[in-house]
């Protein structure tokens, strides 16, 4: 069964990222693209619905266009959905293995596509999310991951596999401080940092252990690095193919937060990054069989 990839458009440049992203993807992985976009009409004049329906069938007929025309094999199909935008879209990630979105929001620019749409649909999804910051270009090097203690396994899983597919090296960070009350007592006792630095060491290794037994043919580089783990990770990100970060799976009303990791990543995006939920089996690190459609 080809790999269900759903791609959220409005007609703006940062759909057109994200669109070229899923081309570039349809490249190496068989998959089914289905093109969508949302459009709220319970609050207008029946009179005025016609015009506004017909645009947005307009935009999702040119961007499945798009993908056709790019010459990869990957099969199309298009909808529009009347919904709320952020119901739409985590009603999309039910039904998808992938979820893909554009974001105005790159290093030194502001706003994102729908606002702050994909912070909202990051924190819902049910599927990995990956946003496409609108500046984007084929390319990258190494597939980066955020080794966390309660959404890393999930992560984990997604970026092998991603790494795999493109024949890259996957790079494993963990990011660790001390906490204030420790570090405060230094003065009064021995600095507990390199205890601090062992432990951390060891929570690295025993991931990196699980990829390795997956996936014994994957590159892995692991980086332990002291810092806050969200400008950890976006220094490690920069020129990457892709950040992976974990997020809990969360309620209709937890669902409208999310981790300060993932929202600092996505508020100031060094490439696309992926938002993995830790759900079902998304934290089993597999091997990727040969010919098989991975995300």
């Amino acid at each position: 069964m080809p790999y269900n990839v759903v791609v959220a458009v409005d007609g703006g440049t940062a759909s057109a990222a994200a669109l070229d992203w899923v081309v570039d993807r349809a490249r190496s992985v068989a998959m089914h693209v289905e093109v969508t976009t949302v459009v709220d009409i319970d609050w207008i004049p029946q009179v005025n619905t016609d015009p506004m329906l017909l645009e947005h069938e307009r935009i999702v007929d040119e961007a499945g266009k798009r993908i056709r025309f790019s010459g990869v094999s990957a099969e199309v199909s298009t909808t529009v959905q009347h919904a709320r935008r952020l119901p739409g879209l985590e009603a999309a990630s039910r039904r998808a293995d992938l979820l893909v979105i554009g974001s105005h929001k790159t290093r030194g620019a502001v706003g994102l596509i729908y606002g702050t749409l994909p912070l909202a649909v990051a924190a819902r999804t049910h599927c990995p999310l990956v946003v496409v910051p609108v500046d984007w270009q084929p390319g990258g090097e190494r597939v980066i991951v955020g080794v966390d203690d309660e959404t890393g396994a999930a992560a984990m899983a997604f970026a092998a596999r991603e790494a795999e597919r493109e024949d890259d090296t996957l790079v494993a960070v963990r990011a660790w401080d001390v906490p204030p009350l420790v570090s405060g007592a230094w003065e009064a006792m021995e600095s507990p940092i390199e205890a601090f630095e062992s432990s951390e060491r060891a929570v690295l290794d025993a991931e990196v252990a699980r990829v390795h037994a997956a996936h014994p043919d994957l590159p892995v580089e692991a980086v332990l690095e002291y810092g806050r783990a969200s400008v950890v990770l976006a220094q490690r990100a920069e020129g990457a193919r892709l950040a992976v970060v974990g997020t809990h799976g969360r309620g209709r009303l937890a669902g409208l937060l999310l981790g300060s990791v993932s929202h600092d990543l996505l508020m100031n995006m060094p490439c696309p990054v992926a938002v993995v939920p830790t759900t079902g089996e998304a934290g089993q690190i597999e091997p990727t069989e040969p010919g098989a459609a991975e995300p």
